[in-house]
């Protein structure tokens, strides 16, 4: 203690007494890296390795793996979050970030297990979020020329479909909502409050940011799929699970959008059917039963559901509002 004051310097400013210190260093951020992995073991030791050169901890949460990702994470230097039965990256991913939050992390990097992302970017992806431009950070395949190419045809339709569908359903603008690759702080990712067990994890992630006003930006990166098994889902099972709960989302989160839009869709059906009918009756004399009985239903049918969407986002927003005070 001596030997610091000593180091220390007594400046009087307007009155204030200041004690400066020569050796004071700024706190350097804590980075956590989490990693949720299923049946890993090939690729997940080359991954924690590269994590491990930037991050203080990382953190491997096992989904339930039957063939030693656990053990090689281990091996490879991670703490090791074993879940004894496969519950879905949501579930992961969820107990990864609220592990390296209550750790001590101030910055939290998530990547797959397979190998696609490059550790030595995780730099870049923490960028924004060192020069506090950023709450959220999102690692884009398609800002990146490089990326693009290494993306199949196949999933890059599938990607820009569920993308476009984020962004419709949030009021967002981003270019790859599904990457994996992202970095948060510490107060973002113990403020989101993650509900979808699967792998729609990464769409809730820029809902719910967007929701609570953080500010999410995206960096381009590189990716990797040639020889990987990047997904332990068929692509179209993947995509019907993740537009499954994108389209969840809204039907919670902007019920007159989800109920407002179908009812007037159907309602609008239903006029068309009534015009058709009245042209019949006034043309033929005659009133055609069937398409008479459906324009009925179905401008009743879209009414309620209006109303219905009215009435739930006002419930929401008093919610929001209420949640928010």
């Amino acid at each position: 203690m001596k030997a610091r004051l000593e180091n220390t310097k007594e400046v009087v400013s307007f009155g204030e007494l200041r004690a400066v210190t020569d050796d004071t260093k700024p706190k350097v951020p804590r980075l956590a890296v989490v990693i949720p992995a299923y049946n890993e073991a090939k690729t997940i030791a080359e991954v924690v390795k590269g994590a491990a050169k930037y991050a203080e901890e990382v953190i491997v949460v096992d989904d339930g793996s039957t063939d030693g990702t656990a053990f090689v994470a281990k091996a490879a230097g991670a703490y090791v979050i074993r879940i004894s039965n496969n519950s879905g990256k949501g579930v992961a991913l969820s107990i990864g970030l609220s592990t390296a939050a209550l750790n001590g992390a101030d910055i939290i990097a998530c990547m797959d297990a397979d190998g696609q992302h490059n550790p030595d970017e995780i730099p870049i992806l923490c960028a924004p979020i060192l020069r506090k431009e950023a709450d959220l950070v999102i690692g884009s395949r398609f800002l990146s020329e490089d990326g693009k190419k290494e993306i199949p045809l196949y999933r890059t339709i599938g990607q820009k479909i569920l993308t476009e569908a984020t962004n419709f359903g949030n009021g967002v603008k981003v270019t790859d909502s599904q990457s994996g690759f992202r970095c948060l702080t510490k107060k973002a990712a113990l403020s989101l409050e993650l509900t979808e067990t699967g792998m729609g994890i990464e769409s809730e992630m820029v809902s719910d940011a967007a929701k609570r006003g953080m500010k999410i930006v995206e960096v381009p990166i590189s990716c990797r799929y040639e020889g990987l098994e990047t997904s332990t889902l068929k692509p179209t099972k993947h995509g019907m699970s993740v537009l499954s709960s994108i389209i969840s989302n809204i039907r919670d989160e902007h019920p007159l959008l989800y109920f407002g839009l179908g009812g007037l869709i159907i309602a609008s059906i239903g006029i068309v059917a009534g015009l058709y009918s009245i042209y019949q009756f006034i043309a033929y004399k005659s009133l055609p039963f069937l398409p008479s009985l459906v324009a009925i239903l179905l401008f009743f049918l879209g009414t309620i559901s209006i109303f219905s969407g009215v009435i739930l986002n006002s419930l929401v927003r008093y919610r929001q509002n209420k949640n928010n005070s």
